[in-house]
This record gives structure tokens, C-alpha cells and sequence, in this order.
């Protein structure tokens, strides 16, 4: 999935404004770019979702205990990542998950979900399809909400 359409549905899910983007990339340590806000809905590089995943860790959760800056590269970040982080910026427990997936349409048994949160190596590791990532970002609204 290309970032622009990840970074879009979590600006849906969580009604998030252009400013708060721009926050949460400098909040995540990445310098906005001229096209940030809205044009980053259109082009979003991989530095910059990063970094905007970092920021929302660091809103929600505060800076790390261990002191340590968040390393923010280029690399293209699997689904698997993108909902990790999520999981991280919103404290969110095994039973929570499955019910965020539940509200995006995907029931999902605890080793199917372990699964996705698995090394890339092991044995048990499952790709989180851009279908699932999606449904668990739409999923969002109802659990943020109560």
C-alpha cells in the first residue's frame, strides 16, 4: 500500500487536521516539507511516515523511558510495521486489537494476530495484507470514541 493512502486513513480514522499533521512530523523529528498538510494526503515519502508515526507515539505515549531518539530512514515500512506502531502509540492490548479488527469488518483469532507481529524470519510470521491494515485503521472510529 503507498503511504499517502495509510497516512489518509489515519488522518480519516482519527479526524485529524492538516496542522495536526505537520505537529505530529515535527513532533517525530522530520522537518516539514512546503507540501506538508494536504499534499502530504497526495505524496507522502517513507522518511515522512515515519516520522508521523513517531510523532503520534510521542504524542500519545511521551518520550521514551530509555531516553533514546526514534530512528527515522527512508525505508519503506511493511504494513506489519505501520500497525505495530500504532499498536505502541495507543497502548493497545491483544483483546483490544481484535476488537479495532472486529469494528473494521476482520475477525481474527489470537494466533492470527500474534502472527502479524512476528520477526519477518519466523515461522509463524503472516504479511499484514493492505486489506487488514485498512480495516484496522477504520476500525479506529468506534474504539476512540467510547
Amino acid at each position: 500500500m503507498e503511504n499517502n493512502e495509510i497516512l489518509q486513513a489515519i488522518y480519516s480514522a482519527l479526524e485529524l487536521t492538516e496542522e495536526d499533521i505537520v505537529a505530529l512530523l515535527e513532533h517525530g523529528g522530520v522537518e516539514p516539507m512546503p507540501a506538508s498538510g494536504a499534499g502530504l494526503l497526495s505524496a507522502c515519502s517513507n522518511e515522512q511516515l515515519r516520522g508521523f508515526l513517531e510523532g503520534l507515539i510521542l504524542a500519545e505515549r511521551g518520550p521514551r523511558s530509555d531516553g533514546k531518539q526514534p530512528v527515522i530512514d527512508d525505508q519503506k515500512m511493511s504494513n506489519n510495521e505501520v500497525l505495530k506502531k500504532l499498536r505502541i502509540a495507543f497502548n493497545l492490548q491483544h483483546e483490544d486489537m481484535l476488537l479495532i479488527f472486529e469494528e473494521g469488518g476482520v475477525t481474527l483469532t489470537a494466533s492470527e494476530l500474534g502472527a502479524l507481529f512476528r520477526k519477518p524470519g519466523n515461522k509463524h510470521f503472516r504479511d499484514c495484507s493492505d486489506a487488514q491494515l485498512l480495516q484496522f485503521i477504520g476500525g479506529f472510529q468506534p474504539k476512540l470514541d467510547t
